[in-house]
């Protein structure tokens, strides 16, 4: 009887230990996951839709979808997120983005020069300071 009542207590106090270690494992991913959900503001969602989202998107072109999915924005770190902005800002103030094909056939999605500040000081709002 002593050695099944050890044997119980050692292993309650095992699962106990198991699920402290497993909850605070949840409660900094939870913490993570917070911190990186940052939404793309209204502003920058404009300029985006209008020159962007056809193919930066769940039901866009594949390439772009793989350089960076608007729609899976929240998904990202903060440090991502961060490095995303910052080329997607170099991308559209060299005007390599969106692409001349694009420009041609749809010159009223092109971004206006206040679009292109509106995206690159959003990015430079989400660089981390290291």
């Amino acid at each position: 009887m002593k050695k099944i009542t050890k044997s119980s207590i050692a292993f309650i106090c095992m699962l106990f230990f198991i699920s402290v270690l497993f909850n605070q494992g949840l409660a900094q991913t939870s913490q993570k996951s917070n911190d990186a959900a940052k939404p793309i503001p209204a502003d920058v969602q404009k300029a985006f839709e209008k020159s962007c989202i056809k193919c930066h998107s769940d039901h866009g072109n594949f390439m772009a979808e793989s350089k960076v999915n608007l729609s899976k924005w929240a998904d990202y770190s903060a440090e991502k997120q961060a490095s995303k902005a910052k080329a997607m800002c170099k991308e559209v103030s060299e005007g390599d983005m969106p692409p001349k094909k694009f420009r041609k056939k749809n010159p009223e999605n092109v971004p206006t020069p206040e679009d292109i500040k509106t995206i690159c000081d959003w990015a430079q709002s989400l660089q981390i300071s290291k």
